[in-house]
């Protein structure tokens, strides 16, 4: 976990309740104290009507209170991942610690989104969690059943009474996340499996904005309603959250459009370009990143080296254009889709740079404007960059 100043320290606005109160109250009589009931009770009903009109503006996707605030903690695999992976010498890395820890706090309701799941601690998390009342809802890709192992897991959280909405569109339900009690939503990178807990580079976001948390909820309930693809409809709640020094912006493929966004922020690149990249095969967002490159803007990139020279890829493109593009060096996988512009913007989540995440599979993106959110993605990238340079080897 990296905390720095302004990352995981932000304030968070609480609706306004009063405390609980035991006590009784006794007035003399004659005493002119009853006149307060009055008052109490309008400002009760107004405290009502005000959490009321809140709720009625979330449904119809007003903006929220300017007060309105939250956390941004941000996790890594990286620094904790070791080469060669030894199964029998695996100790629970931060990330997987502190997401547990919020599973193991659940107290009414978690929701789970993961394109592929065989992470034995998550499973078994999710299946205690139902035991002891919380409700648990999953969604999950249909696909990834094909592998024995995480058909396995499947069948532990199944047959632990947990509802699962499975994947029906032609596309992956690629998308990545997790909802605790309503509060707390996790995503980046990451699928809860072995491999990307354990061998692949990831990133892991755990926000507590409430608006943030409410697009992640309206994104789910699509799913649990069996709309999956470009099935779905519907807007995002808060497309733009405000907090102090930072503001987040949530969309969803293949119902929103993504890739206008990406491009929109790299063309007011001025300073820098930093990307990490599982699958880069975009034609448009290469173009923009070699627009910038030859406006005077650095870019440098980092590609899954097994996904360097497939089809569509587009590192021989960018190679070719002058740009400073390197196969990455982890000896299993590096999974990070994600950009690092002027310092301050990070762009990350399950959105691959690809025309399928744009229009056919399920996915989500955050673009996040934080300068101390971007110098701890700016140290992941920096790690990954040098991995590059020198690459493992796993014997």
């Amino acid at each position: 976990m990296h905390t720095l100043p302004g990352l995981s320290v932000y304030p968070s606005a609480e609706p306004f309740s009063l405390p609980p109160c035991s006590c009784t109250m006794a007035f003399p009589r004659r005493s002119r104290h009853w006149l307060l009931i009055p008052l109490l009770a309008v400002a009760l009903l107004g405290g009502y009507l005000a959490r009321e009109e809140l709720a009625i503006a979330r449904r119809a996707g007003a903006r929220p209170p300017s007060g309105a605030a939250g956390t941004i903690t941000v996790y890594f695999t990286t620094p904790e991942l070791v080469y060669p992976d030894v199964p029998r010498s695996r100790r629970a890395p931060a990330p997987e610690r502190a997401l547990l820890a919020d599973l193991e706090a659940a107290r009414e309701r978690i929701e789970l989104v993961s394109f592929e799941y065989n992470l034995p601690s998550i499973g078994a998390a999710l299946a205690r969690a139902q035991a002891r009342g919380v409700a648990v809802r999953l969604a999950l890709d249909r696909e990834s059943l094909h592998h024995p192992a995480m058909a396995s897991w499947a069948g532990v959280v199944e047959e632990a009474g947990i509802p699962v909405s499975w994947e029906q569109s032609d596309g992956f339900l690629h998308s990545k996340f997790v909802i605790i009690d309503r509060r707390v939503v996790w995503t980046g990178s990451w699928n809860a499996t072995i491999n990307d807990t354990y061998r692949n580079n990831n990133n892991l976001l755990r926000i507590s904005a409430p608006q943030v948390v409410a697009n992640y909820i309206a994104e789910f309930e699509r799913m649990a309603a069996g709309r999956f693809g470009n099935a779905k409809t519907g807007p995002t709640p808060y497309p733009l959250v405000r907090l102090p020094g930072a503001t987040i912006a949530t969309y969803f493929s293949p119902h929103e459009p993504v890739r206008s966004r990406v491009l929109a922020q790299l063309q007011r690149a001025r300073v820098r370009i930093d990307v990490l990249a599982f699958s880069f095969t975009d034609a448009a967002i290469a173009d923009a990143l070699i627009a910038r490159q030859q406006a005077g803007v650095p870019v440098r990139v980092v590609v899954e080296a097994r996904n360097a020279n497939g089809s569509g890829a587009q590192y021989g493109r960018l190679l070719g254009a002058g740009l400073e593009v390197l196969k990455d060096g982890n000896c299993y996988t590096m999974h990070h889709k994600l950009m690092i512009i002027d310092e301050r913007v990070v762009i990350t989540g399950s959105y691959n740079f690809t025309g399928r995440a744009e229009d056919v599979n399920d996915e989500n993106l955050l673009i996040i404007d934080d300068p101390a959110l971007a110098r701890a993605f700016a140290a992941e990238f920096a790690r990954v960059y040098r991995q590059a340079r020198l690459p493992l080897r796993c014997v």
